[in-house]
């Protein structure tokens, strides 16, 4: 039986049922329905184009260049442990050597003080004699025995455990995100003003001072674990992935927190600082100094937690100015910087070995009592700073310009974000957690 073409005024009688989109079509307009479809390929073939030239475009070297560089510090932290415990070990087998030496030193003197004994007294009998020969034969014997004595260490090859570096995928992914589009609070924790501001996550907990606990927050801001924190006021907190601790800074220590024990352990510093704020790269933990013409400490990771360089103000900032905050982010650190004479604060950016300055966003804004700002790695390789005093959140792109601004409808003390599309903003009287659009 035959069916009239689909198409709105068209008369003339079908010729085939186009299966795609369930049509009854004459010739023509088949044809024309045939080369429409056909038509819409070409901006399909434009945009694979595209995609094969961003793809040819990658620069892979620029792509893995932070990641060498931290293999490349491995391997220079690696070879430096091999060679210290190879001096220590050197050194050990001298001092074994020169101890035993040492022992027949002292056995050597102490036989010629018996002969010079003797000798002064002028009564020796046979027996002094005899027992003089018989201390020499023996030293003889072992002093040959020493002379021909080869000591060997019991050597064990070096095996490298192949899961000691890792390849993953860093979790976070930059959106386009601006903080115009900011959405409403998820979740909200409320706890006493008298709480510190302070935060930090590990992208699975959160880390807050909670009253007078230290409590981890799950992604829906509920307390999953929590312990008593001493009347003492924290300053700052980060997190390391190395040590899989959270870092607790107070005016004059520096605390560790195990996320799974939640045990509390006060790292030993050997000097009296007084600190501001604190953060983790792979092998370090850095501080610094609450003070003018400020300075930053670094604290090896392993084997142990120790000193091990100090940058003074010379390579940061002037003898008027203070480092108020630090981020080290993929080989970069971020600082917050305030001019106790002009009252006026900044943002830089200098790469993590050399210090060298990347770039800097200087705030116009005058601030005779110079109000804390707060800075947070944001959105990959962006930041986001708090000024409480304002109200105000400041989004910088990577490459050091003012992406977006907003004010916030509470003081916001500090920010951090969790995962790839959640902001938490620390407030007077709690956190509250918002959705990151794009």
């Amino acid at each position: 039986m035959s069916h009239p073409c689909d198409i709105a005024n068209c008369r003339r009688i079908s010729r085939a049922l186009c299966h795609c989109c369930n049509q009854n079509l004459c010739r023509d307009h088949l044809n024309e329905h045939d080369d429409m479809l056909n038509s819409q390929l070409n901006p399909f073939a434009d945009e694979v184009n595209q995609l094969s030239e961003r793809l040819n475009c990658i620069d892979v070297r620029q792509l893995i260049a932070y990641d060498t560089e931290q293999l490349l510090c491995w391997r220079e932290h690696s070879h430096r442990l091999v060679e210290d415990y190879f001096n220590y070990k050197q050194q050990e087998l001298d001092e074994y050597v020169n101890k035993k030496i040492r022992q027949k030193i002292e056995d050597v003197q102490h036989l010629r003080g018996l002969v010079n004994e003797c000798a002064r007294k002028q009564d020796t009998t046979i027996d002094d004699l005899k027992s003089i020969a018989s201390i020499i034969t023996l030293l003889q014997k072992e002093i040959t025995a020493m002379e021909q004595k080869s000591f060997r260490f019991n050597i064990n090859p070096l095996h490298i455990d192949q899961r000691l570096i890792q390849l993953e995928e860093e979790q976070n992914t930059k959106i386009d995100f601006s903080l115009a589009t900011l959405g409403p609070c998820l979740h909200t924790i409320n706890r006493s003003e008298d709480s510190a501001k302070p935060l930090a996550t590990n992208h699975r907990v959160t880390l807050i001072h909670h009253d007078n606990h230290l409590s981890l927050l799950n992604n829906d801001m509920k307390v999953v674990k929590s312990i008593l924190w001493p009347s003492v006021w924290i300053w700052d907190m980060c997190w390391s992935s190395t040590l899989a601790r959270f870092f607790i800074i107070t005016r004059t220590d520096i605390f560790m927190l195990d996320e799974t024990t939640m045990s509390l352990e006060q790292v030993t510093i050997g000097h009296e600082l007084c600190l501001c704020s604190c953060s983790c790269s792979e092998t370090s933990l850095y501080v610094t100094t609450n003070e003018l013409a400020s300075s930053i400490y670094e604290f090896s990771l392993k084997p142990t937690i120790s000193i091990v360089n100090r940058w003074q103000p010379a390579d940061l900032c002037q003898v008027d100015e203070k480092i108020q905050d630090m981020v080290f982010r993929r080989g970069t650190f971020g600082f917050i910087l305030v001019n106790q004479t002009n009252h006026m604060k900044r943002l830089e950016l200098r790469a993590a070995h050399t210090f060298e300055k990347l770039w800097t966003v200087q705030f116009n804004i005058v601030d005779p009592l110079d109000n804390l700002y707060r800075l947070c790695s944001f959105n990959y390789d962006e930041w986001l700073i708090t000024d409480w005093k304002s109200s105000q959140l400041f989004h910088i792109t990577n490459d050091g310009q003012v992406k977006s601004t907003c004010t916030y409808d509470r003081i916001p003390y500090r920010c951090c974000q969790i995962g790839s599309d959640l902001l938490a903003i620390s407030t007077r009287n709690g956190v509250s957690l918002h959705k990151m659009k794009e």
